[in-house]
This record gives C-alpha cells, sequence and structure tokens, in this order.
C-alpha cells in the first residue's frame, strides 16, 4: 500500500487548517494587544443612587459617601473590565442584613470590591461596552448573597444631607 499519498492529503489538512486558524487568530491577538477600552469620564457617575433596603450613596469626584451617620465614604475608580465596566471601590465594606431586613456596610475581609455598571435592562446582558452605554445603575452583592442594583435618583432627597 502506499502511504505517500495519505501522508500528502494529512499535509495539505494541517496546512489548511494552520491558514485558517492565522486568518483567525492574527486578528484576535491584533485586537488584544493594541485596542485599549475607553476611559470612563467619572463626572458620568456623580448622583446620588439608591436601592431598596439599603443606604444611599452619593457619588461625587473625591469619593462614594455612605448616606449614614458615620459619613464613611468608598474611594473609587470607574475602569474597564475583561467584559464591561466596574467601579473598583475600596476599602473593603460590604452590604450585610439586619435582623430588621435591611442592610448597612459593614467591614470584610479584602482590600476592596467590583461592583459592575450596568446599562439599560435588558441590553447586553448587563454589560456596557462602551461608557455612553451606562445607565445611572451599578449592582453590588450582600454578603449574604442578596443582589442590589443601585439607580441614579433625580430627586435626590436621601442624599441632602450627607456633607
Amino acid at each position: 500500500m502506499n502511504t505517500s499519498i495519505l501522508n500528502g492529503a494529512s499535509w495539505k489538512v494541517i496546512a489548511f487548517c494552520a491558514m485558517t486558524l492565522g486568518a483567525v487568530a492574527i486578528p484576535l491577538l491584533f485586537i488584544a494587544v493594541f485596542v485599549d477600552a475607553e476611559p470612563f469620564p467619572r463626572d458620568t457617575l456623580f448622583g446620588c443612587y439608591t436601592s431598596a433596603n439599603a443606604p444611599a450613596l452619593l457619588i461625587e469626584s473625591d469619593a462614594i459617601h455612605i448616606v449614614e451617620p458615620s459619613r464613611r465614604t468608598f474611594a473609587y475608580i470607574a475602569e474597564p473590565s475583561k467584559v464591561s465596566y466596574q467601579l473598583n471601590v475600596r476599602p473593603a465594606l460590604q452590604l450585610s442584613p439586619l435582623p430588621s431586613g435591611s442592610y448597612v456596610f459593614m467591614e470584610t475581609r479584602g482590600t476592596g470590591f467590583f461592583w459592575s455598571l450596568l446599562p439599560v435592562r435588558g441590553k447586553n446582558r448587563d454589560r456596557i461596552r462602551h461608557p455612553n452605554e451606562f445607565a445611572g445603575r451599578f449592582q453590588l452583592y450582600a454578603r449574604d448573597g442578596t443582589r442590589f442594583i443601585y439607580s441614579r435618583e433625580t430627586t435626590a432627597a436621601e442624599c441632602r444631607d450627607v456633607l
């Protein structure tokens, strides 16, 4: 039996697969290396945010202020992640449930958290691909796994007396 025909055919298949893979992988590699995410302008985030059963948050240029008597704050950076944009917040304060059913921010282990910035409901599976898709909402998770969606309020009565 002559195996040279089989070897010739297998090399053609291997060459075809290599060319196809190269045609797909090289552009993807180029995109991953040379295309940077659009910077997220901080002023896009400014405002008063509320969520049911959780303290209101006032986002300003210098910090995120928790609307509470002790006036604690988070430092933050709006930054791109692998698939979306997020708030990188410090220190590690996480919503924790109280017996009354409401939640408060309590210290926890770690250095901070990432809160996902959200688009208009029903778009992009809760991911924003560009800063102009931000719809004034972000999500975070409480210590017990409860998901909280904070939304920017136009009537910021909850945030009036923060500073």
